[in-house]
């Protein structure tokens, strides 16, 4: 290597590191309102990323992908001309232009600079970084994976909120914990998918009103209930999952029970007609799934607080509600695993609702 390219190198090897610390500043500033990972344990985006890197991809890798991405792009597009030409010098396709073009005399006012080269030169240097970054939450939240525990008590939370800043990248110190080869083989076949629900704590509240009600309005709320679903946002899709809280509003001096008003049925019905994902976007907390199933089924007040539901009507309602659930997950891929789980809360839901009128009077 000539004496220039040797200085070029060093100047690029500067240039990369700044460029790489400065993009984990960014993903580290990216708390709880841009994270993904739901109640995880994690503190910013940093974290998630690298737990990825050292675990496995969750189903929205290409999203965290696209946003180091952006970051490098940004603060590299912020160079001087010569010092992208610096960090494109040290790119594959560099060192092949600079090899066949170094005696050229105008070869540097023509330089192709390639800021794809670049900036896959720059992300590679960043996901080295993540695999050997840790520090105590990385290292927890793998291990609940490694032991297929996927809860975070709250003794690891209190010991969260006296731990110091995260690792510093410049002190020197090796990364704590097993390497990502050693992680991704403990991990298994099976691996590990985030929770990216955020729940009931952060709900979406579905209010119809009593005025839509009588004045047959469903395509307000239909147009609500189908921009939860975007064809081309899995991502979107998913954010929402288990978020939606069902409010229909206006009855309240109404002393029938909203299944028991026939325009409220008949607008769900309606409804269901056109979007049945109900059992995917409903939260499993309150009463909107039960709501649901009973306008949508035959259902009977037979004592205060006690209700009949028709066993065909009932059937008939979760056999199309799970066909619907059945199609997200399978034409967004979403895990099997996932799809599995919410199947038997939402039967569990139904069995712990069931009463013995012998028993209760």
């Amino acid at each position: 290597m000539r004496i220039e390219q040797n200085i070029v190198a060093a100047w690029a090897e500067q240039l990369a590191e700044k460029l790489n610390q400065d993009v984990i500043d960014a993903l580290q500033k990216m708390d709880s309102a841009e994270m993904l990972s739901g109640d995880s344990g994690l503190k910013n985006v940093w974290e998630e990323v690298c737990v990825q890197v050292q675990g496995e991809q969750s189903f929205f890798w290409d999203t965290y992908v696209e946003t180091m991405e952006s970051l490098l792009a940004g603060h590299t597009e912020s160079l001087t001309p010569a010092a992208r030409m610096a960090l494109w010098a040290v790119t594959n396709p560099g060192w092949d232009y600079i090899a066949d073009h170094h005696a050229d005399e105008e070869s540097a006012a023509e330089v192709p600079v390639d800021m794809d080269a670049i900036i896959d030169m720059l992300k590679d240097k960043l996901l080295a970084t993540a695999a050997d970054f840790s520090n105590q939450r990385i290292e927890r939240f793998l291990a609940r994976h490694e032991d297929g525990y996927d809860e975070l008590d709250e003794e690891d939370e209190d010991e969260d909120e006296d731990e110091d800043e995260d690792a510093s990248l410049d002190d020197g110190s090796e990364p704590t914990g097993e390497t990502a080869a050693t992680r991704q083989a403990a991990i298994g076949s099976e691996g590990w998918f985030f929770d990216l629900r955020p729940g009931i704590t952060d709900p979406v509240f579905f209010i119809i009103t009593r005025q839509q009600v009588e004045a047959e309005d469903t395509q307000s709320s239909l147009d609500f209930l189908r921009s939860l679903v975007p064809t081309d946002n899995p991502q979107r899709i998913w954010s929402n999952k288990g978020r939606l809280s069902l409010r229909i509003s206006g009855y309240d001096a109404d002393p029938r029970e909203l299944f028991e008003i026939p325009e409220v049925r008949r607008y769900l019905r309606s409804i269901d007609e056109h979007w049945p994902f109900w059992l995917f976007f409903l939260n499993q907390v309150d009463e909107s799934i039960m709501l649901v199933a009973a306008c949508l089924s035959s259902t009977v007040e037979v004592a205060p607080g006690l209700a009949h539901i028709d066993p065909a009507g009932l059937q008939r309602f979760m056999e199309r509600a799970f066909s619907a659930v059945n199609f997200i997950f399978q034409s967004c891929g979403f895990p099997e695993s996932e799809n599995e789980a919410l199947s038997r809360n939402v039967e569990q839901l139904f069995s712990n609702s069931l009463a013995d009128p012998s028993r209760d009077g």
